[in-house]
């Protein structure tokens, strides 16, 4: 339909504001400018400035203004004027560089804003929309601020009194305000520049819908309300665009097709979910969603088959679809992402107050389950949402639904579902502990993450994947993987074929947090293949994770079943004691002696077999500069003292007589100084010098223990022991050279050398 010819400019503003209340201020038909100051900018440069002198005068003097709010209705007056004015001859030229010096925008937003909320008493709202009206169409001049200004429009007449609350007058006032924004939000859309439109259009939608969310029921209606008249205005958007002049990119085809609006998936959801509701805005989104259904088969590709279904949602059978029969309609037409949207807000509904009846979301998630692999594509986002809302879905039913949706998705998705959770725990300071906590809640969907996870833990780490191979975050609903869809998404595996290391390290976190719970000792027993892997080629805090894992594991296992389990892991666990990580040494040797204490009598000889090896290391570590791994070496020793029935070690370190632990051991096992003497080697090396001194000092105390000491085997000692006589450590270079003298003299000279070093060794204690 066409618009009737402008009036003249002071005649259309007269028109426009003829019905002001007789409170309110009401404009003049002149410009008073007598009592204004303006600024020093001359703005005859202008082309409109000899049609609207005043108009131009006036903005440039309000902008310096204080007191504003005596002025407002003039300062919208002659906005609008100048606008209508200069559209009217073709003379906005400059117009968008003098509205932004003069910050004309920011101004009408902050009217807007200072507008009372709860109470319609004057123009302002009403003259700011046709004012809006205007200025949209005087190119470049909303360009970045139509956003916030939109948000100040909304929240000043949404916020509003219901209309039954208001008096009569402000009532009728509000019905002509409205039928402005109205037409106002047409106008905005159809100046924006096709190749902007999706863009602008998405910001518009969002604002609209975080007002859906409201507590009050007319503030939604009214929101809901608005998204009806741009659905409405998508449906036609290419016949009435075409028929816009406004100077604006307009040539070439304008199609359905080229308007793109993420916002499209919530839409449906939130409109669906308020199409079914009990309450005003059921009817206002009807409409809305009849609109959208129309869009939707304009723009989006389709075959013969779909007109039964395009019948089914844009005519009176509309009405009597049920909420399933609605959401299967729309989600044919609703790309993967947007039913991903779908999900989302059905899932956020069964926490929503507004959302008076929870069996419609409940019966769009009922779709979803269906027919997972089309509606369940993305797993990150839809578990995200789920374990955001869950704590908060305060009905038993809605619960449940959500609830089977997770165990759904861990069935069919399992892999997809862990790396989701690992990825949200890392996003969050106490995302692991709370992840945790959540999955605790729920024992089934808890039991399916786990046995998931081992099977994704094993392949990681014990059948690493063949190089380039990938794992999807999303679940492939044919077996397989749409490498564009992934886009910039995360992979589990990294281009070389090995486990990316973010992901491992993450997921070891994440079973640190599982494994301090008690009902998780069973289940974790199926990670220790892997976790044994990690101990052999795992990096130092990939080790300590593990060791920490297992002493949490290890405090909540039987003792039948922890003995087990401590007869394998002895052996892997010993090397860590001479990690050049501090705590990790210490927490080893406590997890060594956890170990020990765990053996019960049918284990005791296998374990006796394993422990001997650990004899040496752990004598060394009780000379560690560490006071707390000393101790938990102490500690680990006596334990293997016990194990052993050795007495006399177990006296000695009561009585914390370490300097004889050495001649201790090798005074209860001669036939082992040999095998003690090439353990002791490594540590002549260790980068601590107190430890190399104890090595020193064993390996003096083992060659006079060994009767039958061969010129190869001698040979060897000494080759280990020169480097130290030049050690920077004088304590270590003065007891080395003494012992590497001793082995070169003859062997009649050496018992007598022999007692000298004893002495010696005392001394250096």
């Amino acid at each position: 339909m066409e618009e009737k010819p402008p009036a003249p400019p002071r005649e259309a503003w007269e028109e426009d504001s003829s019905s002001q209340d007789s409170n309110s201020s009401q404009p003049q038909l002149f410009y008073d400018t007598s009592t204004m100051q303006p600024l020093q900018l001359d703005a005859s440069w202008l082309p409109i400035y000899k049609e609207s002198e005043e108009a131009v005068d006036f903005i440039v003097a309000f902008f310096s203004r204080l007191d504003k709010d005596l002025h407002k209705f003039t300062f919208l007056k002659s906005t609008y004027v100048l606008c209508k004015t200069a559209l009217k001859h073709g003379m906005t030229q400059g117009l968008d560089l003098f509205c932004q010096t003069c910050e004309v925008v920011e101004n009408i937003k902050e009217l807007l804003e200072k507008e009372p909320r709860d109470r319609l008493s004057s123009h302002i709202r009403y003259l700011a929309m046709i004012t809006i009206d205007e200025l949209c169409l005087v190119e470049n001049v909303l360009e970045g601020k139509t956003k916030s200004l939109l948000s100040a429009c909304f929240s000043s007449v949404f916020l509003l009194p219901s209309e039954r609350e208001m008096p009569h007058q402000s009532a009728a006032l509000y019905t002509k305000t409205l039928k402005s924004m109205d037409k106002m939000l047409r106008t905005v859309v159809l100046s924006f520049p096709v190749s902007s439109v999706s863009k602008e259009l998405q910001d518009i939608f969002e604002l609209l819908l975080e007002f859906t969310k409201s507590q009050r029921e007319v503030v939604r209606d009214r929101a809901v309300g608005r998204i009806g008249i741009l659905t409405n205005l998508l449906s036609s958007y290419s016949t009435l665009k075409a028929s816009v002049n406004i100077g604006r990119d307009t040539s070439g085809p304008i199609c359905p097709e080229d308007i793109s609006v993420p916002a499209i998936g919530r839409l449906v959801g939130r409109l669906i979910l308020f199409r079914y509701s009990n309450e005003q805005t059921s009817y206002t989104a009807f409409h809305a969603l009849f609109s959208l259904a129309e869009f939707l088969y304009k723009a989006r590709p389709r075959d013969g088959s779909d007109q039964f279904t395009w019948e089914a949602v844009t005519t009176s059978s509309l009405c009597s679809l049920s909420t399933r029969d609605c959401t299967q309609a729309f989600g044919k037409y609703l790309h993967s992402r947007e039913r991903t949207d779908v999900i989302l807000e059905a899932i956020e509904a069964m926490r929503d107050a507004s959302i008076l009846d929870k069996q419609v979301p409940s019966s769009m998630l009922d779709v979803a389950m269906e027919y997972p692999d089309f509606w369940l594509t993305d797993v990150p986002k839809i578990v995200n949402c789920i374990l955001e809302n869950l704590p908060y879905i305060t009905t038993e039913s809605g619960y449940r639904t959500v609830e089977s949706l997770f165990l759904l998705m861990t069935h069919n998705y399992g892999s997809a579902v862990v790396i989701s959770l690992c990825e949200m725990a890392l996003q969050q300071d106490s995302g692991v502990q709370e992840l945790c906590n959540t999955l605790s809640s729920m024992p089934e969907i808890l039991k399916g993450v786990i046995t998931e996870f081992a099977t994704l833990f094993r392949n990681q780490w014990c059948n690493p994947p063949r190089e380039g191979s990938l794992i999807s975050h999303r679940a492939p609903s044919s077996g397989q993987i749409d490498l564009e869809e992934l886009g910039d998404k995360h992979n589990v595996w990294s281009d070389q074929g090995h486990p990316d290391v973010v992901m491992a390290f993450l997921m070891l976190e994440v079973l640190v947090g599982l494994s301090e719970r008690a009902e998780m000792a069973k289940e974790i027993e199926a990670f220790l293949p892997s976790l044994m892997k990690i101990l052999e080629v795992g990096s130092e805090e990939e080790k300590l994770k593990i060791v920490v894992v297992f002493r949490n594991v290890l405090g909540q296992m039987k003792k039948s079943k922890a003995s087990s389990m401590a007869v394998a892991l002895v052996g892997k666990i010993l090397p860590l004691s001479d990690s050049e990580c501090g705590r990790l040494r210490e927490l080893s040797l406590w997890l060594l002696r956890d170990l020990l204490r765990s053996v019960v009598s049918r284990d005791e000889r296998s374990m006796r077999r394993e422990i001997q090896r650990a004899l040496i290391p752990l004598l060394f570590r009780l000379n560690d500069q560490l006071p707390s791994v000393a101790k938990a070496s102490g500690e680990a020793l006596f334990a293997a003292a016990e194990l052993l029935k050795w007495k006399e070690l177990k006296h000695l370190l009561q009585k914390e007589r370490m300097w004889e632990l050495g001649e201790c051991l090798l005074m209860k096992k001669r036939s082992r100084a040999e095998e003690y003497m090439e353990q002791s080697l490594p540590y002549l090396r260790d980068p601590q010098s107190s430890v190399r001194l104890a090595a020193v000092r064993f390996l003096g105390s083992a060659t006079r223990h060994m009767r039958d000491q061969d010129l190869e085997t001698q040979a060897h000692i000494l080759s280990a022991l020169q480097p130290l006589e030049t050690d920077r450590d004088i304590s270590v270079s003065s007891l080395a050279a003494h012992t590497g003298s001793i082995l070169r003299a003859p062997r009649v000279q050496r018992r007598r050398s022999w007692v000298i070093l004893q002495t010696l060794c005392c001394w250096c204690r």
